[in-house]
């Protein structure tokens, strides 16, 4: 007796072993997610792919590996711009992109290779000097210059170029400013120190010099103040350039407070000289006399020439006279 086979049967296990490939449902199998953990869901179906992360927060990492960073700016298939370890604008470009600015126009080659060349050039700007945020700030707003010029835009590049030239001539003056009062504030301090010693031990220095030259002492050191009085006064009114070097500044402020110290000594001499204010300066009210002449005469200081205002002179001649 000959048995028959089910053909339902036969295509079911015709069915079962079938390759995964052509779609057939798999059984279901238990999967092991840790060391100590079993669950019976698939494996697809139990994670998510992970998120890709966003250009220029760790996209092609491996691709710019050999451009070492302090703080990245934009990185992605085509071109890598970040800040070096050094502080310094670095940046890189793959063959692919290199290739496709072969492709410009003449007109979009010209203004890629200009804003470049004026992105080297405000780099250059002297600014060790500042505090390194200011540096790295500075920086930033640069190389998102050089990220707009890799994409094609060019207009915005060179109002970024803008942006941080003047984010910089705005931290120029205030560092340029801080210079030149706290080295005008340390050379007064000098001359105030003297004073009152001088004055603590006044029958010693008067035994010592002699009256007129205690009180001409005094009255230099009253020029000195008198100076950083109107250094103060005038402080919103310097237009100095930090580009100088801190050295200048401190030379320019101490050569500030000295020359208000000569002056008062001056004006000092010439009212006990009779010579000014004859009229004021009789008797008892000489030495008042001349200590006030000595303060307002510190004021002179003023009348020289600033030694910053020359370097920023000469620095434009040079510029102007510069072959282009």
């Amino acid at each position: 007796m000959q048995i028959g086979t089910n053909p339902e049967s036969k295509e079911q296990a015709t069915a079962e072993e079938l390759p995964a490939e052509h779609g057939r449902a798999q059984p279901e199998v238990e999967h092991v997610a840790g060391p100590h953990s079993v669950s019976n869901a698939p494996p697809a179906a139990a994670q998510e792919p992970p998120a890709k992360a966003s250009e220029g927060e760790g996209d092609y990492s491996e691709q710019w590996a050999h451009i070492p960073h302090k703080v990245l700016i934009r990185r992605t298939a085509q071109y890598c711009v970040v800040i070096s370890p050094e502080i310094r604008l670095d940046w890189g470009t793959s063959s692919a992109y290199d290739e496709s600015k072969k492709l410009l126009s003449a007109e979009d080659k010209k203004s890629h290779s200009d804003i470049l060349a004026d992105i080297a050039v405000a780099e250059s700007s002297p600014c060790d000097d500042f505090p390194e945020s200011v540096q790295i700030r500075y920086r930033i707003l640069l190389g998102e210059a050089i990220v707009l010029c890799f994409e094609g835009e060019y207009v915005s590049a060179k109002r970024t170029i803008e942006s941080a030239r003047q984010y910089m001539q705005a931290r120029n003056e205030e560092t340029s400013r801080r210079w030149y009062v706290m080295a005008c504030a340390k050379a007064a301090c000098g001359f105030f120190v003297i004073a009152v010693l001088v004055w603590i031990f006044r029958e010693t220095a008067r035994s010592v010099a002699g009256p007129t030259v205690f009180w001409l002492l005094l009255s230099c050191c009253g020029g000195a103040v008198g100076a950083m009085f109107s250094v103060i006064a005038r402080s919103g009114k310097l237009q100095f350039d930090a580009s100088a070097g801190k050295d200048l500044h401190v030379i320019e402020g101490t050569s500030r407070i000295v020359a208000g110290a000569i002056s008062g000594l001056v004006v000092a001499m010439a009212v006990r000289s009779d010579i000014v204010f004859g009229v004021f300066a009789n008797g008892e009210h000489l030495t008042m006399v001349s200590m006030l002449a000595a303060i307002a005469g510190g004021s002179g200081e003023r009348l020289a020439t600033s030694i910053i205002s020359k370097f920023d002179e000469t620095q434009v001649r040079d510029d102007k006279h510069a072959p282009s």
